[in-house]
């Protein structure tokens, strides 16, 4: 009997003592991520003047978005900017993993070198291309007027702007990708591609029938991570093209963070933010599903 209560003792003891320590982590959780979105629900419920909030006035900020040309041309801009950021960093990051995996001279150095744009804020990689790519003093605009004899402008039509913030986000980003299934592929075995040698497999054969089935959970994982912070993300594309031209450009967050910190519209930008909130869970449950599937 008394082996029990000393049993029961001291499980309550480590059930306090866990509690204690996950404590900071949930209080941080609390105050960094729940907390915001609840008064971000708040204030999109509200009328607002400024940062102050007035009377209630329901859904009509989400009617607004959801019924005008500007919501849906947002969201329509931010599900193709992730869709197609994603279609070329996934590809991209995989086969330079692939590749810096190998045993090549140098390598480090290389390594190195690949994650530099990464370590890059996305302020400077905005500049940087906004540098490079200008229609009047860039060296890309140079070199094909030098080549053809015509200027070309990157930012002045909808289709090109928008190609060219993608191409600027993948050159960003990228290299977390790289990271990311380059650990992966350095914890699958040796042997596992020993047998495949010994079968008679060509690398090819290699890559499709072992390596990419095997990267499948990692890819996914990084696919969800690199969603959300597409979704997210303002800087590169505000201080790349502030939404321009003709607003081809204008993703949600870039909406959220106009209306809420330009104009002050804090209602109508927290109800955008919302937004981005629903379409960040819908990717994650369908990617999740999909997961579960291929497994």
């Amino acid at each position: 009997m008394n082996g029990v209560i000393k049993l029961n003792k001291k499980r309550n003891e480590e059930k306090i003592l866990s509690v204690i320590f996950l404590a900071p982590a949930i209080i941080l959780i609390l105050c960094m991520t729940v907390l915001p979105i609840i008064y971000a629900v708040n204030t999109s419920l509200h009328a607002t003047e400024y940062a102050q909030i007035k009377e209630f006035i329901g859904l009509k900020y989400y009617r607004e978005i959801l019924g005008s040309v500007k919501g849906w041309s947002a969201i329509f801009n931010s599900i193709s900017y992730v869709l197609m950021s994603l279609l070329l960093v996934i590809p991209i990051g995989t086969i330079c993993a692939v590749l810096l995996n190998q045993k090549i001279a140098g390598r480090t150095f290389i390594r190195t070198l690949v994650i530099i744009p990464w370590v890059l804020s996305q302020t400077v990689t905005a500049l940087l291309w906004k540098w490079l790519l200008n229609s009047n003093y860039g060296p890309v605009s140079y070199i094909y007027y030098s080549l053809t004899g015509q200027k070309i402008d990157f930012f002045n039509t909808p289709l090109a702007a928008k190609f060219t913030v993608v191409l600027a986000n993948v050159w960003n980003s990228f290299p977390i990708v790289l990271i990311l299934i380059l650990a992966a592929l350095q914890s699958i075995s040796a042997d596992v591609y020993e047998a495949a040698q010994v079968d008679g497999a060509t690398r090819l054969q290699t890559f499709f029938k072992i390596t990419l089935p095997l990267l499948k959970p990692i890819i996914l994982t990084t696919v969800v991570l690199q969603s959300m912070e597409y979704f997210n993300m303002v800087t590169l594309v505000y201080t790349l093209t502030s939404g321009g031209p003709f607003n081809a450009t204008q993703t949600m967050s870039v909406l959220a963070f106009k209306e809420g910190f330009e104009y002050w519209h804090l209602g109508y930008g927290s109800a955008s933010s919302i937004i981005i909130l629903v379409l960040n869970m819908l990717f994650s449950i369908f990617y999740m599903k999909t997961l579960r599937k291929k497994d």
